[in-house]
């Protein structure tokens, strides 16, 4: 369509900027514009879909393994080796737990020690 408005254009003895500046050259190039957006949309969401339906079946895959292993009678930790080692050295009896941090500073003007008394 594009071709043959140009040429029809150009056997009138238009320039190219005048053919440039033509309402339905411009019409036409501004569909084509907007179907090649809606063609790389669709063709985003193809992938998107792809890539998410890959995911899907290895985490179906890795759950039926988890499954079977159960099944089997092993265990297996989603944490890794770090939380085997950790789990496998017992704490020990009387040991502190480490201290936690205060979350918030103390109010200004509270009381946060006990006031000193005058002799």
């Amino acid at each position: 369509m594009i071709e043959d408005r140009s040429k029809v254009l150009k056997e009138q003895g238009r320039s190219d900027t005048a053919i440039a500046r033509d309402p339905k050259m411009k019409h036409f190039k501004a569909k084509i514009r907007q179907i090649n957006g809606a063609l790389a949309r669709i063709a985003f969401l193809e992938e998107q879909t792809r890539k998410l339906g890959e995911i899907k079946e290895q985490r179906k895959a890795e759950a039926e393994a988890a499954r079977a292993a159960v099944i089997a009678g092993e265990v297996i930790s989603k944490k890794g080796k770090a939380a085997e080692a950790k789990a496998e050295a017992p704490a020990k009896k009387g040991a502190k737990a480490p201290a936690k941090a205060p979350t918030k500073a103390p109010a200004k003007g509270g009381k946060q020690e006990p006031k000193k008394k005058g002799k």
